[in-house]
C-alpha cells in the first residue's frame, strides 16, 4: 500500500511542479521525459546508498507490491507462542463473536 502511495506522491510532485511553472503536461507524456525522471530517481538511490543496502532494495522490490505474509492465523499463533502457551492447548475465540458465544466461552473456562 505504501508503495502505491509513494508512486502517487512522486507523480503528484512532478505534475505539481510542472503546473507551478505553467508547463504543458503533454511534455510529460513523452518517453524521453519519463526516462529523465526515472533516471534521476534511480541515480539518486544509487548515490545515496551503499552496495549492501542496494542489494536489499533489489530483493525487496518484488515484495513491496506483493501481499503481506502476515494474516490473522499467523498473528494469533505468534501471539500465543510469545506468551509461552502451546498452540494445541489453546482455544481461540474467533472474531467476530456474539455476546452468547463470549458468555459460553467464559462459562466453559471458569466452570470446567
Amino acid at each position: 500500500m505504501f508503495s502505491i502511495i509513494g508512486i502517487v506522491v512522486v507523480f503528484g510532485a512532478v505534475v505539481a511542479g510542472y503546473l507551478m511553472e505553467h508547463g504543458n503536461l503533454k511534455v510529460l507524456m513523452q518517453p524521453a521525459e519519463l526516462i529523465i525522471i526515472l533516471g534521476a530517481a534511480i541515480g539518486t538511490v544509487l548515490i545515496a546508498n551503499p552496495v549492501h543496502i542496494l542489494m536489499k532494495i533489489v530483493k525487496g522490490v518484488g515484495s513491496a507490491f506483493g501481499g503481506s505474509p502476515f494474516n490473522k492465523q499467523r498473528y494469533t499463533d505468534d501471539a500465543i507462542e510469545k506468551h509461552g502457551v502451546l498452540g494445541s492447548t489453546v482455544q481461540v475465540l474467533q472474531k467476530p463473536f456474539t455476546h452468547d458465544t463470549l458468555a459460553r466461552s467464559v462459562r466453559e473456562i471458569l466452570f470446567d
